[in-house]
């Protein structure tokens, strides 16, 4: 097996990277071409980068001969990619949807989904104090499930809008000419022509444009997909999130232009009741991947979605396997953003971005997919260890002045390493995080009334902008021309929920199996897989 080491040099790292030197010893799943498995491995780790992979018995480099070596007792993968989500929802807990819906439209325009989600999402988003709180909470829950890259939490700092950099990628800015930009459109495209020309400029700046395609399963959603092709908007840059609606022809027609399609196969089942065939999928030969969606009528994190996804390749017989579902989330992902040569993928010069979850042997592929949070011994992203066990963050740890922020992961001692003095964040544990976040929620309407008498004040202060840190919200929706209106979208603050509980970072907590038997649309025996996977 040649794993093309010549890169384990330290000279040869360029020098925009930077961080630790480590060495990770385990079973290498790289997800190269090859699909390469290196029982007994060692993947070098120099600034930021991977210098060279070790087959077992291979001798580490002299100048790497003095490094930290972790030995993990663990299978080692890339960071995986979560290329549709809505983070800055993922504080709010499962919502028991009460009906099946035929599109996206629908469920929004609901009162119970406008108290519960809609309004206490606005307004824990809109005062400083807990979009802080968000921020930190929602990057922290995703790392606990292996998350490396996600798509961008959006602040409006100052009035400002900007993308926020923490601890994880964000596909939306990326500040790497390595790694090209992706555009993101949620809402259906209006059918007018400076739409449409936004749109098109969208397609051919960006390498990825994601847009939410066709969600839903009656037969009026697909005008959005036959709009695209009278506007001729099918293109190698569109990735298709949802694309429930499409029929065979036109998984085709996305093949044959090189355009994409993301999953969200839990999310999908939820509202909907059924999900995409993936028999028409395998056979137009579109590439894809897999995203969670959000908290609120999804997973909380790949991990779950993986189990999910599993489930329905063996409900409907496809001819899909465990690789082909965690290459959806790791090389297959980094392709769909243009990123394939530095993430997604275990080799010499691509970026250190590394999953490594407990255990050896066996079928790898399957190993990650069965994993619950408790199984994630270690996150590295861009070669900084952000989560993981407790000895390995100690050993790793990046700020000496700082020691890890310990949690407890199903009885495992996990910690964090999410400072960075240039953060806005900075001073933020996730344990005040998330404090701050159930004191607010636990009381929503006396929240909200404290905010409101804080920018009454601070307005009449003369303050410009009395939250100078809010986020934007990417998943509220708002009506085409085209389509009617309905009653509870407008913001009737009279009807927010009491209380919200803060949703809990792991699957396997006490309020989460009740919250699953009570959804209506997804069958007897997915429930019974989901709980059998983490009780």
């Amino acid at each position: 097996m040649d794993m093309n080491n010549e890169g384990c040099k330290a000279s040869e790292v360029i020098d925009v990277d930077t961080g630790p030197t480590f060495v990770l010893r385990g079973s290498v799943v790289t997800m190269n071409d090859l699909n390469e498995v290196i029982e007994n491995g060692r993947v070098v780790v120099s600034r930021g980068k991977i210098a060279c992979i070790l087959e077992a018995g291979q001798s580490l480099p002299p100048e790497y001969n003095s490094v930290p070596e972790i030995l993990t007792d663990g299978t080692i993968y890339p960071g995986l990619l979560d290329l549709h989500n809505h983070f800055v929802y993922n504080v709010l807990p499962l919502w028991g949807v009460p009906e099946r819906y035929q599109n996206r439209t629908q469920w929004p325009r609901k009162r119970e989904y406008v108290s519960n989600i809609s309004l206490p999402i606005r307004v824990l988003a809109g005062y400083s104090r807990t979009a802080r709180a968000i921020v930190r909470y929602v990057e922290a829950k995703a790392l606990i499930g292996g998350t490396t890259t996600g798509q961008g939490i959006r602040t409006r700092v100052q009035g400002g809008i900007r993308l926020f950099h923490g601890a994880m990628r964000n596909v939306e800015e990326t500040n790497d000419d390595r790694l090209p930009e992706a555009g993101t459109l949620v809402q259906n495209l209006q059918n007018n022509s400076e739409a449409i020309k936004n749109f098109r400029r969208d397609l051919e700046t960006h390498t990825a444009f994601f847009y939410h395609l066709c969600e839903g399963v009656d037969t009026s959603t697909r005008r959005y997909f036959t709009q695209l092709i009278e506007n001729d908007l099918i293109r190698k840059s569109l990735v298709g999130i949802h694309a429930l609606a499409l029929k065979p022809e036109d998984f085709n027609t996305l093949a044959d232009q090189g355009a994409k399609v993301v999953w969200s196969p839990f999310s999908n089942l939820l509202l909907y009741g059924q999900t995409l065939d993936l028999a028409t999928l395998k056979e137009s030969g579109v590439r894809f991947s897999i995203g969670s969606d959000w908290s609120p009528t999804g997973s909380k994190n790949l991990l779950q979605e993986l189990k999910v996804a599993r489930h329905v390749v063996e409900s409907q017989g496809a001819g899909f396997n465990s690789r082909g579902l965690v290459r959806a989330v790791t090389a297959d992902a980094a392709a769909v953003t243009g990123w394939q040569q530095h993430l997604g993928v275990l080799k010499a010069g691509a970026m250190a971005d590394i999953l490594v979850i407990d255990g050896t042997g066996g079928d790898p592929y399957d190993r990650l997919i069965d994993a619950t949070e408790a199984d994630v011994k270690l996150v590295v992203v861009h070669g900084v260890a952000r989560y993981g066990d407790r000895d390995f963050m100690e050993t790793l740890n990046v700020v000496p002045e700082q020691a890890p922020e310990p949690l407890l992961v199903g009885g495992k001692k996990k910690a964090f390493q999410l400072f960075d003095p240039d953060s806005q964040l900075a001073d933020l544990t996730v344990r005040d995080a998330s404090e701050i976040l159930r004191d607010a929620m636990a009381d929503l309407p006396a929240f909200l009334s404290s905010v409101k008498n804080d920018n009454a004040r601070l307005i009449s202060l003369g303050v410009e902008h009395p939250q100078p840190f809010v986020l934007e919200l990417d998943n509220e929706y708002a009506p085409n021309p085209d389509e009617s209106s309905a009653p509870g979208l407008s913001a009737d603050w009279d009807n927010i929920a009491k209380s919200v509980d803060l949703d809990s970072f792991v699957v396997n907590s006490d309020n989460y199996w009740p919250l699953i038997e009570a959804q209506n649309n997804i069958s007897d025996e997915l429930r019974r897989v989901l709980k059998e996977a983490y009780q």
